[in-house]
Formats: C-alpha cells, sequence, structure tokens
C-alpha cells in the first residue's frame, strides 16, 4: 500500500498529532539558549565581571554557526529524513548546553563552549522540525507548523523563569547543566517515541510488512516544487530572505536583551522577567492565530501585518508612557509579531518553494535569518555599552520592521507544482504527482 496521504484536517490531525507534540518540544529546547541568556547575564557579570558585549558574542559565534550550516544541513535533511537527526542532534546539544556550566572566566573558553554547542544544535534547528512536519501536512499544514514552531513562544515563556528560579536556588552554573539534561532530555524521549516524518513512516511500514510477510508498501509519493537553482533565482524567495534577515537582526537583539532592556526602566528584575515571559504567550497566540488564517486566505495581509506590528511594540518599550502596562504589551507584541513571523516565512517557503528541495531553500533562508540573530544581540550589547542605554537600538527598529513588511506585498499566488515535472537527479524527468 501507499503511504497514508490524509485528505482532510481531521484526518491529517488524528494520524500525525504525536509528531506535532513531540517536534514542538524538542524545538522549544533550540530557543532555551536564547531566551535564557538574558536571565544568566547578571550572574555572569557579577562572577567574571565581563561587559555585556562580552557575554553576547558567544549567540554571536552560535548564530554565524547556524548561519553557514544552514545549507549543509538542509541538504543531508533532505537525503536521510528528520528522525534520526532530530534524536542525535537534541543528545549532542543536551550535553554541550550542560558544558556552559564550566565557564571559568576566560573569553576563550566561553566562545568555545558556544562553538561546540552551536555546532551540535544545527541538528536541532526549525528546518528539521519543519521539513519532518510538512512531509505528513497538506491541508492543516499552516495550523500545524504553528504547533510546532509554538516551541519557540514555549522557551520564551519558561526559559527564563526556569532559569531565573534554578539560578536563585542553585547557582547558575547548576542551572546549566539542569536545564541541559533536563530539557533536551525530555525532547528527546518524546521524539524517539512519536516523531515519525514521511520516509521514516515509510521505513516503518516497510519493515511492518516484511516482519508479516505481506507485500511490502508501494514507495512514497515524491515531493514536489523548486530546484536549488530555481530558488536561488526566484524573487519570491530573495524578498523573503532579505525580509527575514532584517527581521532577525532588530528582534534577535531585542529578543536576547529584553530582561535587562526593561530592568533599565526601574522595573524589579523579577517583574522584567515575567514581562520577557509574557511575550512567549503572545508568540503563542501569533503562531496558530497566523496558522490559521494562512490555511484559509492568501495574500499579502497576513504576511505585512506579521512584521510591522513589531513597530509598535518598540515604540513601546522607549517607555515614552511610563507606565508597566505599557512595557508588558510592548513585550507581547514583540513576541506576537516574532511568533506569526516564523510561522509566515516558513509556511510560504512550503508554498512558493514547494517541499522538494525544502530543507536546502528553508535552510537557506533560516542561515539568513540567524545572520540577522548573530548580528543582533551583539550589536544591542555594543549599543548599550556606548551609550548607556537601547534607545537608539529602539527607535531604528520600528522602520526598519515596516520596510521588511513592505518585500511581502504582491508575492502573488502559490505556484502549482503538480504540472510540472521533476527532474530526479539522474537526468531523467517523470510527471510530479500531486503533494
Amino acid at each position: 500500500m501507499t503511504l497514508p496521504q490524509p485528505r482532510t484536517a481531521t484526518e491529517e490531525w488524528k494520524a500525525h498529532w504525536p509528531l506535532v507534540v513531540s517536534a514542538m518540544i524538542g524545538f522549544s529546547f533550540f530557543t532555551v539558549v536564547t531566551y535564557g541568556l538574558g536571565t544568566f547575564t547578571e550572574p555572569l557579570e557579577k562572577e567574571f565581571g565581563w561587559s555585556r558585549a562580552e557575554i553576547y558574542l558567544g549567540l554571536t559565534v552560535f548564530g554565524f554557526i547556524q548561519m553557514a550550516g544552514g545549507p549543509p544541513v538542509g541538504m543531508l535533511l533532505d537525503k536521510i529524513g528528520s528522525r534520526g537527526m532530530a534524536i542525535l542532534g537534541l543528545i549532542l546539544s543536551g550535553v554541550t548546553f550542560a558544558g556552559f556550566s564550566l565557564a571559568n572566566g576566560s573569553t576563550g573558553q566561553w566562545l568555545g563552549l558556544w562553538f561546540v554547542f552551536g555546532l551540535c544544535s544545527l541538528m536541532i534547528k526549525s528546518t528539521v522540525w519543519s521539513a519532518g512536519t510538512s512531509s505528513v501536512f497538506s491541508t492543516s499544514r499552516g495550523l500545524a507548523l504553528a504547533a510546532v514552531l509554538s516551541g519557540s513562544a514555549l522557551g520564551q515563556v519558561f526559559a527564563p523563569v526556569v532559569a531565573n528560579w534554578l539560578i536563585e536556588s542553585q547557582g547558575w552554573r547548576s542551572a546549566f547543566w539542569m536545564i541541559g539534561f533536563g530539557w533536551a532530555g525530555l525532547g528527546l524521549v518524546l521524539v524517539t517515541l512519536m516523531f515519525y516524518d514521511a520516509p521514516a513512516l515509510a521505513r516503518r511500514g516497510r519493515a511492518a510488512a516484511a516482519q508479516n510477510g505481506s507485500a511490502p508498501p508501494a514507495a512514497a509519493p515524491l515531493l514536489t516544487g523548486l530546484s536549488v537553482g530555481e530558488a536561488m533565482r526566484d524573487s519570491r524567495m530573495i524578498r523573503i530572505g532579505v525580509a527575514n534577515l532584517a527581521m532577525a537582526a532588530i528582534s534577535g537583539g531585542i529578543g536576547a536583551h529584553l530582561v535587562p532592556l526593561i530592568s533599565e526602566t526601574g522595573i524589579d528584575r523579577d517583574a522584567a522577567v515575567q514581562m520577557a515571559a509574557s511575550a512567549g504567550i503572545a508568540g503563542l497566540v501569533g503562531k496558530f492565530l497566523t496558522g490559521w488564517l494562512l490555511d484559509r486566505y492568501q495574500g499579502s495581509i497576513v504576511p505585512f501585518f506579521s512584521f510591522a506590528i513589531a513597530g509598535l511594540g518598540h515604540f513601546l518599550l522607549l517607555d515614552m508612557l511610563d507606565t508597566p502596562a505599557a512595557l508588558t504589551a510592548g513585550a507581547m507584541i514583540l513576541g506576537y509579531a516574532s511568533g506569526a513571523g516564523l510561522q509566515v516565512t516558513t509556511y510560504l517557503v512550503s508554498r512558493y518553494g514547494g517541499l522538494r528541495k525544502f530543507g536546502t531553500i528553508f535552510g537557506t533562508i533560516a542561515s539568513m535569518m540567524l545572520a540577522g540573530s548573530a548580528i543582533g544581540p551583539l550589536l544591542a550589547g555594543a549599543v548599550h555599552d556606548a551609550t548607556g542605554s537601547y534607545t537608539a537600538l529602539l527607535i531604528v527598529a520600528a522602520p526598519t520592521m515596516l520596510i521588511s513588511a513592505l518585500l511581502f506585498v504582491g508575492l502573488g499566488p502559490y505556484p502549482d507544482f503538480n504540472a510540472r515535472t521533476v527532474d530526479q537527479g539522474d537526468g531523467k524527468e517523470v510527471p510530479a504527482p500531486a503533494t
């Protein structure tokens, strides 16, 4: 028999909800380092006398590794599938995150720890989880991706709170290894038991047929879409990539510094942690609402609004209204925009680029996003060290997000890859099957 291809959203969710749950938890660990580092900033400053730029230089190293590793990891993903890569990635990234507890005050060692962690965490980046999800969801792909990518919102909600609690009760060193083994360990158990993408389902079906002595199932349907070369020349892919580069540089820098940014307005540190965590709740809303809308409406309004609304959040964080409510609203708006932005990008790449080379194409665009994320925290730290505040960064952020939003206007209808022929890599082309 062929690999099941549920036609309705209900059938898709009934068949594949375990994949969504496990992928969401697995992906959440990838985001812990970004949303949790702000909570470790003050303890590291007191322990080693480091500047904020020095502390966040590690996150820059991490970002550049993710950027450089995106395309090759995507190519490997297109060949071997998501399951094996995710399992190995959670093991290695959990162990190496715990390794941050060994920091001894040497900036060279600190950056070395980030380098190793960055390499290991390449295997649990959003490309891996998005590819696996997109391979088994079609009708409800937007909502399924929203659920999986809400792992980043879980990181926003729980990483600052968990890290702060562990730092205060156990110390920052214990906090690193407890998060590394505990959070990644939970993800590993769930992924091992429940995360089966289309290639893994096909292998499991063949193994079951062999064990039962029945006829082997037919090969899984071919995935259709742009080739890597076509995607590199496609104006829509280019515009999506550029918009995300700018967005990531701004939101990555402000997001990583959100706790100290709010604290400098006079808010108590514990209250600042709670405000930062509220951004994760808004991020969940952003992902699910945007996913629901993308499954139902095509056009520029949803992508444009998802990016442009961040400008309002940056304005509120300037604290011109001088109220905790405005700061909380600003943090939540940025959380919403961050959640919606990643959801929009992943979905649009799967529709405009198809699934044939999704790993490579999305991996390349994700590398552009991570380039911005690598530059952003370092730039934000440097601006703060030079001016004594984050005001200049916030002033530039709003127009940058508006320009990024405008790049999504006029992308046009989704292409119909069913009418194409597909080069299978051996010089022969066959009619593209339905996705």
